[in-house]
């Protein structure tokens, strides 16, 4: 029932906006948009997850999960492609665990290591947004500005929080505290030394940063010719949105939320709904690797 709401909410979504846009304006400006930008943001999209693997890898290698890139980099192509056919952005980390669950690994270890990509991608993203935000504060209206850049503090401080709670031994008396008191400890044990976070941060925001150049590649080809700033400003807070499991795999809400951001900067919507379908279909091919693997895998779980 959940998953049907999702569905639902997203066709909702999308209805809604081919109701209020001239579709046919859309569909031309798709049609028309430069096939060598779009092909270059393809390739930058999969170098992006390529090094997203490559990050989760490392972080499983210092869990003790000794497999080897090989093992991850196809893992994490299948969950790519599980995001964009489940109805929730992170539906791909569920069938992560259970394939590294599969493969020797204890479940809540996984989950761990799982869970902790996560949070070290979310925390490049909110990094990289709030950079742009300073670099160019006069972009956005003063009240949206300010909202955004609270939501991005407290993400960043919530990360703070979570390190902070395996000091608190009072978390790990109690059941429904002691996940966080564990995670707690696993990103203390992961993220020790400064060259660890330096690497695992560094990391993170050069794969937004790719994927935020796919994107800017995109919108160039329909004719949304902004500086790379400008994507980094509007891009994020997107993207953000479709992480919320409200929606199939960020449909809709994607959609709507980038229409709304670009907007408020005078962008014509028909180019910039053009843009976010565009960036939606090249999210799915960026994923077909993962259902070449997934369909030679031993393991399939779906």
């Amino acid at each position: 029932m959940g998953n049907l709401i999702k569905l639902l909410l997203s066709a909702a979504i999308i209805g809604f906006i081919f109701y209020k846009f001239e579709m046919s304006s859309v569909l031309n400006t798709i049609l028309s948009a430069n096939i060598g930008l779009l092909a270059a943001a393809l390739v930058v999209q999969i170098l992006s997850q390529s090094i997203a693997a490559y990050r989760w890898s490392l972080i499983m290698g210092l869990l003790k999960f000794d497999h080897p890139f090989s093992f991850y980099f196809r893992s994490y192509f299948k969950g790519s492609l599980f995001n964009q056919v489940l109805p929730t952005s992170v539906g791909g980390d569920a069938y992560r665990i259970a394939e590294v669950a599969a493969n020797g690994g204890l479940v809540k270890e996984a989950f761990y290591g799982i869970f902790i990509d996560r949070i070290v991608g979310l925390v490049g993203l909110l990094i990289l947004n709030l950079l742009a935000n300073l670099i160019e504060s006069n972009l956005l209206p003063e009240e949206v500005f300010w909202s955004i850049n609270i939501v991005l503090i407290l993400g960043i401080a919530g990360l703070v929080v979570l390190l902070l709670i395996r000091k608190v031994a009072l978390f790990d008396r109690y059941k429904i505290t002691r996940l966080f008191y564990q995670l707690s400890n696993r990103f203390r044990f992961i993220y020790r030394t400064p060259k660890r976070i330096s690497q695992q941060l560094g990391l993170s925001l050069l794969i937004h940063l790719l994927s935020m150049i796919c994107i800017f590649g995109i919108g160039h080809s329909v004719g949304i010719n902004e500086p790379l700033v400008t994507y980094l400003v509007l891009i994020p807070p997107a993207i953000l949105l479709t992480i919320l499991p409200i929606s199939f795999a960020g449909w809709g809400v994607r959609e709507g939320a980038l229409v709304a951001l670009f907007l408020l900067i005078g962008i014509d919507q028909t180019q910039v709904l053009a843009m976010s379908l565009l960036y939606g279909i090249i999210l799915i091919i960026s994923a077909l690797p993962g259902l070449y693997y997934y369909l030679k895998g031993k393991h399939k779980f779906l």
